[in-house]
């Protein structure tokens, strides 16, 4: 077994240690929902020309990205071949087979992650006017059987069933179904030949459910795999030349990034999102990426850019008049969400306060996910302010609503409850809401 010196010179370009090494990797192994626990011996061994399993050499590659300001790839750490090495997902391989590859490359399983690490490097993505040169449409494979109407149809209502589903029960019930349906149905469609305004409207419809399933794996907190999803729903948005439906994948990566951390490329890339809205873009479009904006600006403590973001988003949401749509609808209780994670990053914790318990008023009955993490936010940001009962009171809402559904994110919120209220077992209600959860835990076991 040889030494891995190209490791060794990595770590040296970087400034770290074994130890700090195997921290970032730890770190972005936690991004995907992965518990890693290497240290300095395990980059020992790894030096001396042990492999770890995937996807540890893409995790060591990211952190190394991160450092280095360059894209550095898993074989160039040595701890992959290069022959096996998949290539990143990029804008000049075809669109279907692209999806097809994602599909099969684990992300239907969270058990299977490798090379679905979440990327920074992947979110260098062009403006919509930087696509200017690009070819806005995708050729049908030479021999391929004609696609009707009929067919598009069916992909539609599959986006509305699938839409409702993750509403309603969480993205972890209709994640495996829907990467299934894109793999054998949908992928399949983007190679046939059909009317100029039938395949148009089929990459559509294509780029919408791909960006539903890369929120059901942020739902469930595979992060890398949204990532990629969302990447293909951008490149089928440009295939079919819709800057709308670009625009809206654009802003889903930046609240990924924001949720993540990375606070820089959230504000880049939901004011790219803006600007590459179309002057007929739709209202209600407008107001859920500016939203958006306020959003990733305030994370940046951007006080006067967030609010005055914020107040436009509000404009343009009393201005629609268009019907809400299975993917980036925008309402009411949205922006209320978006008033209160924009108050909360700004210190402005009873504001916070007030547009959760508004954005709750607001929600329909059919969204039970987002109405079961508002409260466990609301909960937690009581408990930030002393009000024990009243955080008891939503944390015990959201335990209604916990067993109906299947999200990593209200597993984790579950989780946090658990860990907030051990300091106050000795009181009654705290002692009662943390009974509750523990017994839905062990139903779940």
């Amino acid at each position: 077994m040889a030494p891995n010196h190209v490791l060794r010179n990595l770590l040296a370009e970087s400034g770290w240690t074994g130890q700090t090494l195997a921290n970032h990797t730890n770190e972005l192994g936690a991004e995907m929902g992965l518990r890693l626990r290497y240290d300095r011996t395990g980059v020992a061994h790894w030096l001396s020309g042990t492999r770890p399993r995937p996807p540890v050499p893409e995790l060591v590659a990211e952190a190394f990205t991160r450092r280095l300001g360059r894209r550095v790839t898993a074989a160039d750490t040595g701890l992959e071949r290069a022959a096996s090495v998949a290539p990143p997902p990029g804008w000049h391989t075809g669109v279907a087979a692209e999806l097809v590859n994602l599909c099969e490359d684990g992300a239907a399983s969270r058990r299977t992650v490798a090379g679905c690490v979440y990327s920074l490097a992947a979110l260098s993505v062009p403006g919509w006017a930087d696509l200017a040169g690009v070819a806005a449409t995708a050729r049908p494979a030479d021999g391929a059987g004609k696609l009707e109407r009929a067919e598009l149809d069916a992909a539609k209502a599959m986006l509305e069933l699938f839409s409702a589903a993750d509403l309603m029960f969480g993205g972890g019930h209709a994640r495996p179904a829907l990467v299934r349906y894109l793999q054998t149905t949908v992928a399949p469609w983007l190679r046939s030949d059909a009317a100029p305004a039938v395949r148009t409207e089929l990459f559509v419809t294509a780029a919408q459910l791909c960006y539903l399933c890369g929120f059901l794996c942020f739902d469930d907190e595979s992060h890398g795999a949204a990532q990629r999803y969302y990447l293909v729903a951008a490149r089928l948005s440009r295939a079919a030349g819709d800057a709308v439906q670009y625009a809206i994948t654009l802003r889903a990566l930046s609240v990924q990034a924001r949720m993540l951390g990375h606070r820089t490329p959230a504000v880049n890339l939901a004011t790219a999102a803006a600007r590459a809205l179309p002057g007929h873009a739709p209202a209600r479009a407008r107001a859920f990426l500016t939203g958006q904006v306020a959003v990733a600006e305030a994370a940046t403590a951007d006080h006067r850019r967030a609010v005055a973001h914020l107040r436009a988003a509000e404009t343009y949401l009393g201005q629609a008049s268009d019907v809400a749509v299975p993917v980036g609808s925008y309402h009411s209780a949205a922006l209320s969400h978006h008033h209160a994670a924009v108050r909360a990053c700004l210190g402005e914790r009873r504001a916070a306060v007030s547009a959760l318990t508004r954005s709750l008023r607001h929600r329909s009955a059919t969204e039970r996910r987002a109405r079961a993490i508002t409260l466990a936010r609301l909960a937690e940001l009581h408990l930030d302010a002393g009000e024990l009962d009243r955080a008891c009171q939503s944390w015990n809402e959201f335990l209604d609503d916990y067993p109906h559904l299947c999200s990593r994110r209200a597993d984790t919120a579950l989780a946090t409850l658990r860990a907030r209220l051990r300091p106050h077992a000795g009181y009654s209600a705290a002692r009662a809401v943390a009974y509750k959860a523990a017994e839905l835990c062990r139903a779940a076991a």
